[in-house]
């Protein structure tokens, strides 16, 4: 598995649309990290057409599930519409390391999977919540095996090896 670089973008948002006449925005947030958009913390949104560009807080308060943010410099609806769609990111040495025994879903994107016995079941390709527990989703030779993410079934983590081994519950790999 490739290692990545310290400045490699890390997805902690992605913006949805404009709110309001003032320049705020509608993001959904990908950072599991609460002050990720306090006031004065920079980012950067990254266009679909490739464009990138550097935006700090200026305010920011929770809409539901989202958040809604005013970046400083965006005083209008049209500023803020022309955000809309960008992924906000922030470069790899940013991010904090989490707890011991814990891991951030991008790391765990790409990582090989397999069983107890050696058994290959392909990659990983996506972690997604359920509510009660994170789901991983492995996608190999035998097609798309979607794990729970609990003690029992995620039996290691090896990040420098690029390595999960699992144990898979009965009925799930047949």
């Amino acid at each position: 598995m490739p290692t990545e670089g310290p400045d490699e973008p890390i997805l902690v948002g992605s913006i949805a649309r404009a709110h309001g006449l003032k320049g705020e925005v509608v993001v959904d947030v990908w950072s599991e990290v609460p002050e990720r958009f306090k006031p004065g913390r920079s980012v950067t949104a990254r266009f679909p057409a490739g464009v990138a560009k550097t935006l700090v807080v200026a305010t920011a308060r929770p809409f539901g599930d989202r958040m809604l943010i005013q970046f400083q410099g965006v005083g209008s609806r049209t500023e803020a519409e022309a955000l809309r769609g960008a992924d906000l990111t922030i470069a790899r040495s940013e991010v904090a390391s989490p707890p011991e025994g814990r891991h951030y879903r991008f790391e765990l994107v790409g990582l090989r999977v397999r069983t107890r016995e050696g058994s290959f079941l392909g990659s990983v390709a996506d972690v997604f919540s359920t509510g009660s527990n994170d789901v991983i989703v492995v996608r190999g030779p035998r097609g798309e095996i979607l794990l729970p993410s609990l003690e029992h079934v995620i039996l290691s983590i090896d990040l420098e090896r690029g390595e999960m081994v699992v144990e898979v519950p009965p009925g799930l790999n047949e």
